[in-house]
């Protein structure tokens, strides 16, 4: 082997070595940055997937709640319209389901900032980030009372929205479950706190 062949040999055994050193500190880095940026982005996706259907059908935020009063005319007890609330998930997790399949969209992250380091971040060339949709839009209710000043309470009903994302770039894939709270109904008693509340009616 002639002194050329063997200086190829051993530039390109440092390129590689190089090259797999570059992919061991930039790998960490950009499953974090898919991770966050995944999460963010099917977040904003849900949140306005949320309010354009609110916007269509106001409807389905009414009469969420049924309070009962005393002969005072204070709050005795609540309960949840289970039924107008099942309707209302069942339209929105459908409606976001949709939302995440047609709006999921491509974004760059650019290599140096992979890098970690200030003086590159923002530079060089884009690495490209593909975000899927792995499952259905799923919600869990949340319904609970908190102080909301001098003898006043606030009754509250989140709905919490989770969907599990991945995002394919560079030959790796990072699957995380991205979750949005969103608050659909809420009511402030004044007065005692209501002597019992019931999760269901309708």
């Amino acid at each position: 082997m002639n002194r050329f062949a063997l200086c190829a040999l051993l530039l390109s055994a440092l390129l590689l070595f190089s090259l797999v050193k570059l992919e061991q500190k930039i790998r960490p880095v950009a499953r974090t940055m898919a991770e966050y940026e995944c999460r963010e982005r099917a977040v904003r996706w849900m949140q306005a997937a949320v309010g354009d259907c609110l916007r269509r059908s106001p409807e389905l935020l009414e009469d969420l709640y049924i309070l009962r009063y005393d002969e005072t005319g204070l709050v005795q007890s609540a309960e949840t319209d289970t039924a107008k609330l099942a309707r209302l998930q069942y339209t929105l997790e459908g409606d976001l389901t949709q939302a995440m399949e047609e709006g999921a969209a491509d974004f760059s992250i650019p290599l140096g900032t992979l890098l970690g380091l200030q003086l590159f971040s923002g530079r060089g060339p884009d690495i490209t980030v593909k975000v899927i949709p792995l499952s259905h839009v799923e919600s869990q209710v949340e319904t609970g009372f908190t102080a909301a000043g001098v003898n006043q309470t606030k009754l509250q009903t989140d709905l919490v929205f989770s969907v599990q994302m991945c995002a394919v770039l560079a030959g790796m894939q990072v699957e995380t479950t991205a979750q949005s709270t969103i608050c659909v109904a809420q009511v402030l008693i004044v007065g005692q706190t209501p002597e019992f509340y019931v999760e269901g009616s309708g």
